[in-house]
């Protein structure tokens, strides 16, 4: 292994190295200026602070000229973790001195990460043989133009030998591999580089929200959206074919077409359909086939829920994110009431990468940023999966946003202390652990991980090797299920995987922790996504603690916090979708009791795992709102108004259908519908308050503020970013569990 020493004060370390890449200052190949284009590190620095620079062969001496073409030939795989933010040291092959600091000096120059806008890279061609990148700075200063003559380069020229032998010429993109690639490959491990969806060859550096609109401008709403090349528009199927089928197929085309007639929505189908279609459905026999099957009104609320579905992902393969932002805009009647900025402001984006997370702090650990801003990319964008482990940990309040990476590592000792302390309450009291109390608690807590998320491979019980042959000299099959891999249903506490045997001891230690409440049912499914993202049994026990602070209210024993939050959505759906609200009173279902799971649990059982993952980090910003979990479920019904309106009339129709959305629900659309309906509830209450205000300048003083007073404090609350606590009262003596 290389040796290492200190990066000293004038020096970096170097991290990427392009040899022959050319300055062209004049049209004339004799002026050609040959040099080294690198990414480096000082010391004690941020990816930020990495310098790109351009340093000319000339300038370098024989000993640092020998390593730049060393750097340049090996195979270079940057690693974050070992080229760490607090590393102060570095392989001594890779020290040179510091790139020249003036931007111009003769034909050298060089600048930190952080000050550059945008690289533009045009791939080699007809018209330039020679690749090249076009970098643009903050200030809008744009540095000489840098070309690659791949076939000088000795790392390009391994690198293009390479894949000719493996018969893979192309790169990622499906372009002709050429030195650029490399570049690009290695700056986007070390910080946030998104690609412009206006100007494919131009890619923002560490971008912001504004960035990345600016780069992908909104179009005007009344453009039509315009399918790709190659790309033939969705269509309805053949109308013979209906006809031709039985009688349900006749009544599946109803369900898909008269469901859509009154949809607000741009109707994909509905545009689409043609004449023939829509005189067929006007027939008085099809019709008749509908009225027929009124007992079906489930099915035919599938179907449309299904067609809705196949035409939005139709839409989508040529709808802009934009066109669907405006379309879910004027379904919900906001137009008149949000500016086209807050409009635009609910776009989703790429989950947050570990090149932009780490871009956030500076090199002692400390946010460089506002933690609002972090808040509004996670809120917008979710997190990536290498990034979680970190940021949950600031986002449940483990980590203080303003702390440093020095004292994040003493809080850590410190949650280590004082998680042993009440284990061993538990542990070490053996009166305490024959008590019934505590053997109840056990044997639930047992009972639920045992059937927690068993599909998840980390909580599979692990495999026992088995024999290759038989007694009989038969061969075994690897197929064969091992008895002692199924669960023991009679002997719950018989834990074999280590990873459920430590949410048991996290669970058993949290009843010491919150003495009131105990364990009650579906809190394995909170503490579950914990322990998957982070793994370390400390950590997850304070994780899940502070999760519970917010949570505790919906397993309260009188199950006054569900009632309350049930309660307050009931209100919302009035204030915001009255009509719905009225349709589900018909129905005897506006008591909403379908949300109770959903609500308990935050949705965790009607999403996919990672969709899931993505929902609770959102939730956890607080960003809008600390009960933004309401507004999911406003969007979840408001994307199912339309369908529940015209097909289903009964309370079990309605439960039946709210059910089974199970695993159907598509998060992103609902999360720019929570968002717009957040927005919408928002500016409502401002117009009514204003109104109010005005109102009362004419009026009797002591005359009641109707229209203001009818809102009340509970929807006040939702503009509220304060986590809503209520704490279990004091368990009265011989009271058992949840």
């Amino acid at each position: 292994m290389a040796p290492k020493r200190t990066i000293l004060s004038g020096e970096v370390e170097l991290l990427f190295v392009k040899s022959k890449v050319y300055l062209h200052p004049t049209p004339s190949k004799q002026d050609n200026i040959p040099g080294f284009l690198t990414l480096s590190r000082p010391s004690k620095a941020t990816n930020l602070d990495i310098i790109l620079a351009f340093t000319p062969e000339s300038q370098l001496s024989s000993d640092e000229l020998k390593i730049y073409q060393q750097v340049d030939i090996e195979d270079i795989q940057l690693n974050l973790d070992s080229i760490s933010h607090k590393s102060t040291k570095a392989t001594t092959s890779r020290i040179v001195s510091k790139p020249s600091q003036s931007i111009l000096s003769g034909y050298s120059f060089n600048t930190n990460l952080s000050y550059i806008y945008s690289i533009q890279f045009r791939i080699p061609s007809h018209g330039f043989w020679h690749g090249s990148i076009v970098i643009n700075t903050q200030d809008g200063e744009k540095l000489p133009i840098i070309f690659f003559h791949d076939n000088e380069s000795a790392s390009s020229l391994q690198r293009q030998k390479l894949q000719n032998q493996r018969f893979d010429p192309f790169g990622n993109d499906g372009e002709l591999y050429w030195g650029g690639m490399d570049f690009l490959t290695a700056l986007s491990s070390l910080i946030n580089v998104q690609r412009s969806t206006i100007e494919p060859s131009v890619y923002l550096i560490n971008p912001e929200s504004n960035d990345l609109r600016n780069f992908a401008p909104f179009k005007d709403k009344t453009e039509p959206p315009k399918p790709p090349n190659n790309q033939v528009p969705f269509t309805l199927p053949d109308v013979g074919k209906f006809l031709a089928t039985a009688k349900w197929k006749v009544l599946e085309t109803v369900a898909t077409i008269s469901a859509r007639t009154k949809n607000q929505v741009l109707d994909l189908i509905e545009d689409n359909a043609p004449v023939p279609i829509k005189d067929i459905m006007r027939k008085p026999e099809v019709v008749k086939i509908g009225d027929d099957f009124d007992s079906a009104r489930i099915y035919l609320a599938k179907w449309a829920q299904q067609v809705k579905d196949e035409a939005e992902q139709s839409q989508s393969k040529y709808m802009l994110d934009d066109q669907l932002y405006q379309k879910i805009n004027r379904e919900l009647g906001s137009d008149e009431m949000l500016t086209q900025e807050e409009i635009n402001k609910t776009s989703r984006r790429d989950p947050v990468s570990l090149q932009e997370w780490q871009g956030f702090f500076d090199y002692s650990g400390r946010l460089m940023i506002t933690v609002d801003e972090v808040k509004s990319r996670i809120f917008h964008g979710g997190l990536h999966e290498d990034v979680r482990k970190e940021a949950w940990l600031f986002l449940l309040g483990i980590y203080p946003w303003d702390s440093s990476s020095e004292e994040r590592e003493l809080l850590g000792k410190s949650y280590e202390t004082r998680y042993e302390e009440l284990k061993l309450k538990w542990v070490s009291d053996d009166d305490k652990r024959n008590t019934e109390f505590w053997k109840d608690q056990k044997f639930r807590i047992e009972k639920d991980i045992n059937r927690t998320d068993r599909n998840l491979d980390i909580f599979k019980n692990p495999k026992k090797k088995q024999p290759t042959t038989t007694t009989e000299g038969r061969e075994s099959s690897p197929e064969t299920p091992d008895e002692e891999d199924l669960d023991d249903e009679f002997d719950v506490s018989n834990i074999r995987n280590r990873h459920l045997y430590a949410m048991r001891e996290i669970l058993l230690t949290y009843n010491e922790y919150n003495e009131n409440l105990g364990y009650v049912q579906g809190m394995t499914d909170l503490l579950s996504p914990l322990y998957v993202i982070l793994q370390d049994e400390v950590l997850v026990f304070w994780a899940f603690a502070n999760f519970m602070e917010r949570m505790e209210r919906n397993f309260v024993r009188d199950q006054s916090g569900m009632k309350k939050q049930m309660n307050t959505l009931n209100k919302l759906l009035q204030f915001m979708l009255p009509n719905l609200y009225k349709h589900l009173e018909t129905c005897q279902s506006n008591d909403l009791f379908f949300f109770f799971r959903m609500l308990l649990v935050w949705f965790k059982r009607e999403l996919h795992w990672d969709q899931m993952l993505t929902l609770w980090e959102i939730f956890w910003t607080d960003y809008y709102s600390s009960q933004f979990h309401l507004f999911f479920a406003l969007a979840i019904l408001s994307d199912n108004e339309r369908i529940i309106i015209q097909n289903l009339k009964q309370f079990d129709e309605v439960l039946k259908y709210m059910n089974d959305l199970s695993m159907k629900l598509h998060l992103d659309p609902l999360l720019i519908r929570s968002e717009l309906l957040f927005l919408k509830f928002r500016r409502m209450l401002d117009i009514i308050d204003r109104d109010t205000s005005l109102s009362t300048l004419s009026a009797d003083p002591y005359q009641s503020n109707t229209a203001s007073d009818q809102i009340g404090e509970e929807l006040r609350e939702l503009l509220k970013k304060d986590l809503i606590i209520q704490k279990e009262v004091e368990r009265p003596e011989g009271v058992g569990g949840g």
